[in-house]
């Protein structure tokens, strides 16, 4: 089978991929693909059978609900509450203790309005997960993995040598893969691999199931269950 990961940004420019073949004889981690056009990722998403991509699949619903049709006359931080977070963002902020960012107020809206067009253009009605496509969120991955999940963002060296230092463990803990180390050149080939693998763990049940009424339409963010890794 074939795991595609889409680290996505709301252009080309920041938008990486990550492409594992899984052989029965050996698994095959191709080099990352950079500055990625929407074309060059349905061609991915073609080929492959499972895919996960780093960008909110919906927006939370009292905020759809609101937009189409406001009425509100008081603002109280519970209202913010309800209109910044899906059930998802909530769950995975309780479970792990790290916020994602707010699909309809951080800078996060872009790349959900992007991958909604690709969702749109791929017949995806069910954004909770299953059917090939699975919403993925690296950081919270690698908090479950043990592994570091800030401080690899940036250009610099000492973000570069946290990468190297997250590759090399992921070489340890998943031996039957050989990463090259390109997928240390940048954060969203990094953000690309772990969506991959993450996608790959999903597909094998090895992530939080979906919960709650509206995960259809909202999206759910697929991370590890207990730790659990991919198998070859």
């Amino acid at each position: 089978m074939i795991t595609v990961g889409i680290d996505l940004s709301s252009s080309r420019e920041g938008t990486a991929a990550s492409v594992i073949e899984w052989r029965e004889s050996r698994v095959v981690v191709h080099l990352p693909e950079l500055r990625c056009d929407d074309d060059q990722l349905d061609h991915l998403i073609d080929r492959a059978d499972v895919v996960g991509i780093d960008a909110p699949f919906g927006w939370p619903k009292a905020f759809v609900e609101a937009v189409a049709g406001w009425s509100e006359i008081r603002w109280s931080s519970e209202n913010r509450k309800r209109l910044r977070f899906r059930a998802t963002d909530l769950f995975v902020r309780d479970t792990l203790g790290i916020w994602p960012l707010s699909v309809s107020t951080d800078r996060i809206a872009l790349p959900a309005m992007r991958v909604n067009a690709l969702l749109t253009r791929h017949q995806v009605e069910d954004r909770s997960g299953g059917a090939k496509f699975y919403e993925v969120y690296p950081a919270a991955t690698l908090k479950s993995w043990g592994l570091p999940c800030r401080g690899y963002k940036l250009l610099d060296s000492d973000c570069r040598n946290t990468r190297l230092g997250i590759l090399r463990e992921l070489r340890t803990m998943l031996r039957f893969l050989d990463i090259p180390n390109e997928y240390a050149s940048t954060s969203d080939a990094l953000d690309a691999l772990i969506a991959c693998l993450t996608a790959r763990l999903a597909f094998q049940k090895g992530t939080v199931e979906a919960q709650g009424e509206h995960v259809r339409s909202e999206g759910w963010i697929h991370f590890p269950l207990n730790g659990t890794l991919p198998t070859g």
